[in-house]
C-alpha cells in the first residue's frame, strides 16, 4: 500500500514554496536551502524503496603513498539493514552487512584476515546511500554546488560536512535528479584518502535473495571483531 506523504515531503513542499514567494529559511543561504529541499526529497524517496542493486566502479587515492587503485563490481542493499558490495576486480574482496554484522574480507591483500564489526559501528562512508540520505538535515551541513552531466544524464552536485563524528571529513555527492539516488559520491577520509564511487545500471526493488548478503569467513581465517 502506498503511504501518504512523508514528513520529509511535506518539508520539501514548504521550503519550495518559501523560494517560490521569495523567502529563504532562517539562517541558511539559497544554496544551502536548495541543498536542504534536495537532499530531504532523496531522503522521502529512498525510504519508500525496499532495495536496489548497481555495478559500481571505484576510485581509492592515497595521496601519503602517492597510490591511485581502482575497482568494480556489483552493490546491493535491502531495507532496514542489508548491504553487499562484492569485487570482480580485484576479484574476491567484499563488504557484507548480513542483518547481524558487517563484514570485510580483502583476500586480495590478507586472504586469512576477516573484520567483523557491530553494525551501529561499521566504517563510515561505505553504505553511503543510507549514510547520506537517512536524516541528512540532521547529519550534513550542506552546499548545492550546481549540475554536472554524467554519462547516465544530468546530475544535481552537492557537498556535504558532517555535523559529528562521522568516520570521514565531508562528501561530494551527484544526485540523480529523477530518481534521487546517488549516482557518484566523492568520500574523504579522515586519513586523507579519497574514495570515489559511481553506480550504473542501477535496478530498484529487484527479487529478494537472500543470498546476496550472506557471507561465511573462509575456513582457516582469522575473524577479528572490532566494536
Amino acid at each position: 500500500m502506498r503511504r501518504g506523504p512523508s514528513r520529509a515531503s511535506k518539508l520539501n513542499r514548504m521550503v519550495l514554496f518559501g523560494l517560490f514567494v521569495g523567502f529563504s529559511a532562517p539562517g541558511l543561504s539559497a544554496q544551502d536551502t536548495r541543498a536542504l529541499s534536495l537532499m530531504e526529497e532523496a531522503g522521502a524517496r529512498y525510504s519508500d524503496l525496499r532495495g536496489f542493486c548497481a555495478r559500481f566502479q571505484q576510485v581509492l587515492a592515497v595521496p601519503l603513498l602517492g597510490d591511485t587503485t581502482r575497482a568494480s563490481g556489483s552493490l546491493c542493499q535491502e531495507a532496514p539493514n542489508l548491504f553487499a558490495m562484492r569485487f570482480a576486480e580485484p576479484e574476491g574482496d567484499l563488504l557484507v552487512a548480513d542483518g547481524e554484522a558487517f563484514w570485510v574480507y580483502y583476500p586480495s591483500s590478507d586472504p586469512r584476515q576477516v573484520l567483523r564489526f557491530e553494525l551501529e559501528s561499521r566504517p563510515g562512508g561505505l553504505d553511503f546511500q543510507r549514510e547520506f540520505l537517512e536524516s541528512p538535515g540532521e547529519k550534513y551541513t550542506m552546499a548545492y554546488l550546481g549540475t554536472e552531466a554524467l554519462p547516465g544524464g544530468s546530475t544535481h552536485v552537492l557537498s556535504l560536512v558532517p555535523k559529528g563524528p562521522a568516520g570521514f571529513e565531508g562528501a561530494k555527492i551527484w544526485l540523480d535528479p529523477d530518481r534521487f539516488l546517488i549516482v557518484r559520491a566523492r568520500i574523504e577520509m579522515e586519513n586523507g584518502s579519497v574514495r570515489t564511487v559511481s553506480l550504473s545500471e542501477i535496478e530498484l526493488n529487484p527479487s529478494p535473495d537472500p543470498s546476496r548478503f550472506r557471507f561465511v569467513p573462509p575456513e582457516g581465517a582469522q575473524v577479528i571483531r572490532r566494536r
